[in-house]
């Protein structure tokens, strides 16, 4: 194995390494595996034994393997193959694997990235950072949930403001380029970002709880220099800019922390943003004035928004916004634009948002086709109404008042994201039936001042100003998750399961008619993607937060899982609202590939 470091490694590492020596150097002697197809052809048209792109494809989101070895009629013969333990363990593990020509790539918190042989787990080389431990202990997210791949490079967005491009070859670096000042932003990166062609990898920041400017930048690929850089909070957008209070928007978060999914037909990526800062305004049913008393008065674009971006150029195409002054942090930035098709063959993208409900657009022109529910507990509003384009009755929290809010904080629909399967052309997605008791202090109260520059230096637990908040059930009934399969375009349910630990691993359906899922109390399942019958469970001994795949390697299938408690989201499940059944959960890192017996 080989460890690159463009300069010394911190000291935390250090002793990791130490502690596991005979580890690496056993590593040392791994086969290298032939080297990937990683052309821009062969991204942009993956092959069906790969998964080239954080939903396999850069241009479908579908997290659907047409692979079929692996079927209803054979799913229960599935066993481990092989285990991979990363060794540093923090936030647990979030990413999604990629799978190239039998090469597999995946990164581990906070940003380190690893090259293994797919077909046996071993070690080919690890990317290891060198970051400065202070400034990546102070961003919202110090972890890795996602990457690229793509012309030869791995792509990295660090959660301390960098971005790098390293060589497939031996994991050197190709680039190193600083995007954010995280030292003074508070903001990193912590999504993977998007190959789109030799020419363009686009990527968000984090941080929409900090005073930072939201930005997603363009960036070339061959050489990490940004070619365009689209403001999420409308700097020289006179229309955007009309929806902040005063000078608000330069502080106004929104930053982006998912990948976005890429149109080539209409060359655009659809990307989401994050939340405003301050998280929670004052300002109660004033706030979508502008002119009101608050923090950030007016309905702040374009944040908590999906936006269109021309490749070229990074300018807006079209908008749609899922949270108006977002006053519960329910951001769009969760990246699931599922390419589908009505029955007419018109072009659509399907999101899934924060807000509990699902987000159909005509994709040239971003026209709302259809928002529907796919939560039942929800009161923030009674629905988005197509022929006026509002969002009806908004629930506006009053400060000082103690204010139950469905969905919670961490959203109808968090990060992890559903799938697609063009067989039964059913859209699957775990819905989080869960609430919250919201505070939001009076002007100048609580917990921080928001919307000043001295707050760029506070630590993370004042990150939600002036607000107080407290998991709790939906009305008469406990929090759950409800595993839903739809129509993507009509939202016709077809069947949905019930589990009383809400899920939060990714979901993956696969050609021989299998979704699988992975459950928060340590499970990983095949259902029949028809029914929603279990057919295999598999304990995995850990809550899962991150992706689960398939790739094949020599004529062989391979199902892999990611398993490890530790996120943000995960210890709201595990604390607030699970603590009987969650007891004692640890941070925890591993990832397991199963396959077929000989």
């Amino acid at each position: 194995m080989k460890e690159w470091r463009g300069k010394r490694p911190s000291r935390s590492f250090e002793r990791t390494m130490m502690a596991t020596a005979a580890f690496t150097i056993a590593g040392a002697f791994a086969a290298p595996a032939a080297m990937a197809d990683m052309s821009e052809s062969a991204i942009q048209n993956c092959a069906d034994q790969n998964w080239c792109a954080y939903h396999r494809t850069v241009d479908k989101a579908w997290r659907h393997s047409p692979l079929k070895q692996i079927n209803k009629s054979n799913v229960t013969d599935l066993r481990p193959a092989w285990m991979f333990q990363p060794g540093e363990v923090r936030q647990g593990f979030q990413t999604t694997p990629l799978v190239v020509d039998g090469a597999m790539y995946v990164s581990s918190n906070p940003s380190t990235i690893w090259k293994l042989d797919a077909k046996t787990g071993e070690r080919i080389w690890a990317y290891v950072p060198d970051m400065n431990e202070a400034v990546v202990s102070r961003t919202f997210f110090p972890h890795s949930r996602g990457f690229a791949v793509g012309g030869g490079r791995v792509y990295q967005g660090l959660a301390d403001g960098r971005v790098v491009a390293i060589s497939d070859e031996d994991g050197s670096v190709v680039w190193d380029k600083q995007l954010v000042d995280s030292a003074k932003d508070t903001a990193g990166f912590s999504g993977g970002g998007t190959y789109v062609s030799e020419d363009l990898f686009v990527i968000g920041q984090n941080g929409g709880e900090y005073p930072v400017e939201g930005r997603i930048f363009g960036l070339d690929s061959k050489t990490g220099e940004v070619k365009w850089t689209f403001y999420t909070t409308g700097r020289g957008d006179e229309k955007a800019l009309a929806t902040w209070g005063g000078d608000s928007w330069k502080y106004g978060g929104g930053g982006s922390w998912q990948p976005g999914t890429v149109d080539y037909a209409n060359n655009q990526i659809l990307i989401g943003t994050g939340n405003p800062n301050p998280d929670y305004d004052y300002c109660g049913s004033d706030c979508m004035d502008p002119n009101a008393d608050g923090h950030r008065p007016g309905a702040n674009l374009y944040t908590s928004s999906t936006v269109a971006l021309d490749l070229d150029t990074g300018k807006l195409n079209w908008y749609f916004q899922e949270a108006p002054s977002d006053p519960y942090d329910y951001d769009a930035s969760p990246g699931e634009y599922v390419m589908i098709k009505d029955e007419n063959g018109r072009d659509l993208v399907l999101h899934p948002g924060k807000n509990g409900f699902n987000h159909v657009h005509d994709r040239q022109s971003g026209q709302p086709v259809n928002v529907y529910p796919d939560m039942k507990n929800y009161n923030w509003t009674t629905g988005f109404n197509l022929e006026t384009g509002q969002w009806e009755n908004m629930l506006w929290p009053q400060a000082g008042e103690k204010t139950l809010v469905c969905p919670a904080i961490d959203g109808g629909h968090s990060w992890n994201a559903g799938t697609y399967d063009p067989g039964t052309g059913l859209f699957y997605r775990v819905a989080n039936e869960w609430c919250m008791y919201l505070t939001v202090g009076p002007k100048g109260g609580g917990a921080n001042t928001a919307g000043t520059e001295e707050r760029t230096t506070e630590p993370f637990a004042q990150a939600f100003f002036n607000a107080e908040f407290e998991g709790t059930n939906p009305p008469n009934d406990s929090t759950h998750g409800r595993l839903t399969a739809r129509n993507p375009v009509t939202g016709e349910l077809k069947w949905e399961k019930r589990y009383d630990i809400i899920p939060h691993s990714a979901l993956m359906s696969t050609g021989g008619g299998l979704l699988f899922i992975g459950t928060y109390d340590g499970f990983l399942e095949a259902l029949d993607a028809e029914t929603g019958e279990t057919l295999w469970r598999f304990n995995v001994g850990s809550g899962m937060n991150g992706g689960i795949i398939s790739y094949a390697v020599d004529g062989k299938q391979y199902v892999a899982a990611v398993t490890g408690h530790g996120s943000h989201v995960g210890r709201a499940l595990a604390g607030h609202y699970f603590k009987d059944k969650l007891v004692n959960y640890n941070e925890s890192a591993a990832l397991v590939a199963f396959e077929l017996p000989n």
